[in-house]
């Protein structure tokens, strides 16, 4: 037994079978769904705090280390060998997640973040307005 999956008789320890690849390409997609949602709380950050270029390079670099590490251990708990889908698995939904969910929330985020910042604008100048 390899984690939830069945190995059936004739199979060797790194073989999966059709449902055991479909459900490691299952997980797969989700870590890469949860990995792009975790990015993009990562541009979020930047557009509220911003950030020197080093800083924006350092988190990109520990995120992708991340990465690597989460598909290592995809592959390593799974069948010993680095497959492919599971790459690609992770890679499409990071990069739907992007592209669709990603984009609109940092939109939304961009835009209440402007209207924050000109609202504290603005009261700070009456209140100057008020003691000066």
């Amino acid at each position: 037994m390899t984690g939830f999956l069945r190995t059936f008789p004739g199979m060797l320890p790194m073989q999966l079978g059709v449902e055991g690849e479909l459900w490691v390409f299952l997980i797969s997609c989700i870590t890469g769904g949860i990995l792009g949602l975790c990015y993009q709380v990562l541009r979020i950050l930047r557009v509220v705090l911003p950030h020197f270029r080093w800083a924006v390079f350092t988190e990109d670099l520990l995120f992708g280390l991340f990465c690597g590490m989460c598909y290592f251990l995809l592959f390593s708990y799974y069948s010993l060998t680095m497959r492919w889908f599971i790459a690609f698995g992770m890679g499409a939904v990071a990069i739907i997640v992007h592209m669709t969910a990603g984009r609109l929330l940092l939109k939304a985020v961009r835009r209440t973040d402007r209207t924050l910042k000109e609202l504290l604008a603005k009261t700070a100048k009456r209140i100057r307005r008020k003691f000066v």
